[in-house]
This record gives structure tokens, C-alpha cells and sequence, in this order.
């Protein structure tokens, strides 16, 4: 079993089978110091898979997946803007969410577990169940009872056991959690291996924009699993030398669900995906946007509901949490060079 390394504390220790928790009860990372050359890439491996000599798995994995990765990464104008976007909800289940259920279902299969179980409010449930399918394993999604009906659906579709928690996000993580005991716990808030798949989107970059880094990179943010992704590839290119500084990695939040942003405030938000109380990883969240000069702010739910809105109007169909992010860019004025993940397809909401 590796060990995996608590964000803000710095001390290593053995996960457990369930719940990866340290001592101090917070989930750890697999935080590594290697150095990755650009010869490492392997160019015949599909998608993700090429940055496969990053990942702590053993050589001879599985490797489950559909060829995700490489989403393209386009320029967009709006709000008197100019930024890039990356299209992240041109994966296949619809939504980056497949860039650590690939990697999480192939060390599952990997370790030869035959049945997993995760909690989500939808697109992380959507895709741990595609790509168990895939891995031939059976899934158990916990869901809240007002998840997006169509992504029920599709979660369904593709053989996953879905069971409707009474309440909210929180109640739908506690009614897992309570089952994570006995089935291997593929969580994509806890689990580590899960941002062994996200951090691929900081690999992307540097690849795919090279000298053109971007200064700024704006997420929206419920648990945190693609900035803290993109936080761990960033750290190991620093660290092999490939890049000089990491991005700010900054955060929106929807006005009606911003803990990051210091609100205790809850109440519905058209952006379920990241409608998030209390994040298992918000001291690690606050510290990666602390160390990389990111920021926290928050945009209201009509905002929300027009930058959806003015991104279709510009040939982008996204789903209301990607279009937060947006949102958030009529509350200051980005660094030049900024980069925005659209993080969900805008089918989600039908």
C-alpha cells in the first residue's frame, strides 16, 4: 500500500482500506518527489496514459478507460474578457470527473477489488459508474434524493446501484460514509488515487500551452478535486524543473454555498455539482490557494443562470456549476493570461 502525505502537516502515513484518513482525521495525497522529463511522456498510450511514468501505480496496471484526454483548449470572450478555456466537458461521461475515475478504477482493478461504492451529488457518480462498468466492477452511487434527474439516469444506464439519500450533499456523503467500512471506498473526495487522474489537467497544460502558461487559473470549486489535482501536477513539474512557478489557483463559489469564501450561509443553488457545505479538504483547498497568491470569491445565482446563458449565445453548452466560473469573472478583473476549465456539459441540467 503507498503512502500517502498530509497537505498541510507534511507527515506520511499508511492509508486505511476505507476511509484514507490521518490521524489528525484529515484524507491525504500521494505526494511524491520525482523528476518527469519530457521524454517520459509516452506518446503511444492513449489520453491521460501518456504521463503513466507519474502515476504511483505499478507498471504492469490496468489501465481502464476510453482514450479521455487532451480536451482542447479554445479562446472565449466575454464579460469584456478574453480567456482560454479548456473544455473539460468534452469527456466522455460528460465532465472531468473521468480524469480520476480512469485513474481510481484502474488501481481498483489493479488491487482486485470486485465492488466499490461513492457518494456524489452527479457528475463524479456518473463517471466512477462508466468507468467501473468498464473495469467490469460493481458500483454503489449514494446520491441526494434532488440529484439531476438526468444524471441519475445515466448513472443507471451504466449498471451502477443508486441509492437516493433523504436530505442534502452532506446527508448522501454521512449514509456512505456509514457503508465505506466493508466495500473498497471510491470516493472522489477521499480517495487518493482519484487526484492521481485529475492532475493530469496541470500535465495538459504545460504540454499543450507550453512557454504560454497561464498566470491565473480559475476553478469552480465544491470538494476541491480538480484544483487539488491540478495543484499536485503543477507541484511535481515545478519540482522536475519544467516550470518556474505554479499558477494562481483561485476558486468560485456560488453566493448560496461558499464555505471557502467564509460564508456559513447554505441555501439551493443552480450549481449542485459544487453545492457543498462543509468539504472534507477545505485546509487543503485554503492552502493551495494561499501558497499559489489564488483568491475565493462567489457569484450569485442570477449571474450564474446568465453566464450559461452568454457561453451557449458563444458556442458552449455548459452545465450551471461550469458556468459559476464565468460568473465569478464580473467580480474582478482576471490576470492576463487566465485559464478556465468549463467542467460539465450543459446536458447534465436537461
Amino acid at each position: 500500500m503507498i503512502e500517502l502525505t498530509d497537505l498541510i502537516n507534511g507527515y506520511t502515513y499508511m492509508p486505511d482500506n476505507s476511509l484514507w484518513l490521518s490521524k489528525d482525521n484529515e484524507p491525504g495525497l500521494i505526494l511524491r518527489n520525482f523528476h518527469f522529463h519530457k521524454r517520459d511522456i509516452e506518446q503511444d498510450l492513449p489520453g491521460i496514459w501518456r504521463y503513466k511514468k507519474t502515476f504511483a501505480l505499478p507498471d504492469a496496471c490496468s489501465m481502464v478507460g476510453f482514450g479521455e484526454g487532451m480536451s482542447p483548449i479554445a479562446e472565449l470572450e466575454i464579460y469584456g474578457h478574453s480567456i482560454r478555456v479548456k473544455q473539460e466537458y468534452l469527456f466522455p461521461t460528460g465532465s472531468y470527473k473521468d480524469r480520476g475515475a480512469a485513474l481510481m478504477l484502474s488501481a481498483a482493478k489493479t488491487f482486485g477489488i470486485s465492488e466499490i461504492l461513492e457518494d456524489s451529488s452527479g457528475n463524479a457518480g456518473c463517471a466512477v459508474s462508466a468507468y467501473a462498468a468498464a473495469a467490469g466492477i460493481s458500483c454503489s452511487i449514494y446520491v441526494p434524493e434532488k440529484a439531476s434527474e438526468a444524471k441519475i439516469r445515466q448513472m443507471e444506464l451504466y449498471g451502477a446501484n443508486v441509492h437516493k439519500i433523504a436530505g442534502n450533499r452532506q446527508d448522501a456523503a454521512a449514509a456512505a460514509l456509514q457503508q465505506a467500512g466493508s466495500t473498497w471506498f471510491a470516493s472522489h473526495v477521499y480517495n487518493p488515487w482519484f487526484y492521481e487522474g485529475t492532475k493530469t489537467f496541470a500535465y495538459e497544460i504545460w504540454e499543450q500551452m507550453g512557454e504560454q502558461m497561464p498566470e491565473e487559473i480559475l476553478f469552480p470549486v465544491g470538494n476541491g478535486t480538480l484544483i487539488l489535482g491540478t495543484y499536485i501536477g503543477f507541484r511535481e513539474l515545478k519540482a522536475s524543473g519544467l516550470i518556474d512557478k505554479i499558477p494562481a489557483l483561485s476558486v468560485v463559489q456560488a453566493s448560496n454555498c461558499a464555505p471557502l469564501c467564509g460564508s456559513s450561509r447554505f441555501s439551493a443553488t443552480v450549481a449542485e455539482g459544487i453545492a457543498v457545505q462543509k468539504p472534507a479538504r477545505h485546509k487543503q483547498i485554503l492552502h493551495v490557494i494561499l501558497e499559489t497568491g489564488g483568491r475565493a470569491i462567489s457569484a450569485a445565482e442570477e449571474d450564474i443562470v446568465q453566464a450559461r446563458k452568454d457561453a451557449a449565445a458563444k458556442g458552449f453548452y455548459i452545465e450551471y456549476t461550469s458556468a459559476t466560473v464565468l460568473a465569478g469573472l464580473k467580480q474582478f478583473n482576471p490576470k492576463p493570461g487566465i485559464l478556465v476549465p468549463l467542467t460539465g456539459h450543459g446536458l447534465k441540467n436537461n
